[in-house]
């Protein structure tokens, strides 16, 4: 089916530009390929140059003087917020996050036994190393959880972070009158570990807040659905671990003792915010 898909894409405009630029014409690419009813919006800290915009999308530039350049990231909520109503599905991307029909199909899958049962279907971010072993960008620590939905068994991601979110009209409406939408930083406290960039590509699944449960990927005879890895164009941590970012090869992250998920309670999350805004009160 050809849905209607907005597709929001931030790029910050540097001397790696040209790099940057050559991710995007083939981001654009397997956008294209999912529907032709995509409309692709990039949003850019700079007027750029006719010869170096990728054809067929559009590009909005946006004043970031005096402003954290990480606000970027920021600025296409507004135009978001007001196609609500327009598109079947919405998307945020950064500019080196490669998804394709594949990540599509599996998402249209899976997506709404997760939402039903309050989950939000996670992606992994993968980059290669000169040797093309594949390892986890975002991913600290094995996968030890899971569970069991419709007979179906499902891991449970430490970390959602994808620098990528994805959500049907129903759930983007519902996204965008909460306060992590319009978000404040001077209310910041349980989201402490989000910078402003990656509070911005986290979207609604990040870790403490209160839409799902946790953010999950269905097994196959124990491993990882191809379909559920995107590709970090960049291989950043992969090529340069930064602490343990980029340490944990994909082939191994799944633990062989995988123990029962239990969901945080209402009260124990709220125990947690508190905890956070006491943390951030002595720091004052």
């Amino acid at each position: 089916m050809n849905y209607k898909i907005a597709i929001h894409i931030t790029s910050y405009v540097d001397k790696n530009y040209l790099e940057r630029f050559n991710f995007l014409k083939k981001i654009v690419e397997n956008y294209k390929f999912i529907s032709k009813n995509s409309d692709i919006f990039i949003h850019v800290n700079t007027i750029v140059k006719k010869e170096y915009r990728v054809k067929n999308v559009k590009y909005i530039y946006h004043n970031l003087f005096g402003e954290d350049p990480h606000q970027l990231s920021w600025k296409c909520r507004i135009l978001m917020y007001k196609q609500k109503k327009n598109y079947d599905f919405f998307i945020y991307s950064e500019d080196d996050i490669l998804f394709t029909k594949k990540n599509f199909n599996y998402w249209l899958k899976f997506k709404e036994l997760c939402i039903k049962n309050n989950f939000n279907l996670g992606f992994i971010r993968t980059e290669l190393d000169n040797n093309n072993e594949i390892y986890c960008s975002d991913l600290t620590e094995n996968i030890s959880n899971f569970i069991y939905l419709n007979k179906k068994k499902f891991v449970v991601l430490s970390s959602p972070y994808c620098a990528f979110w994805i959500y049907d009209s129903k759930e983007f409406n519902k996204f965008t009158e909460t306060n992590i939408w319009n978000f404040k930083w001077e209310n910041k406290t349980a989201f402490q570990y989000y910078y402003i960039r990656e509070m911005s590509a986290i979207g609604w699944n990040g870790v403490n807040m209160t839409r799902y449960k946790a953010t999950i990927m269905p097994l196959l005879k124990n491993k990882i659905l191809k379909s559920s890895l995107i590709k970090h164009m960049t291989n950043r941590y992969a090529l340069s671990p930064m602490g343990k970012y980029g340490t944990l090869k994909l082939n191994s992250v799944v633990s062989r003792r995988l123990i029962k998920f239990t969901p945080i309670t209402k009260f124990r999350r709220f125990l947690i915010n508190f905890y956070f805004f006491l943390t951030r009160l002595v720091k004052l």
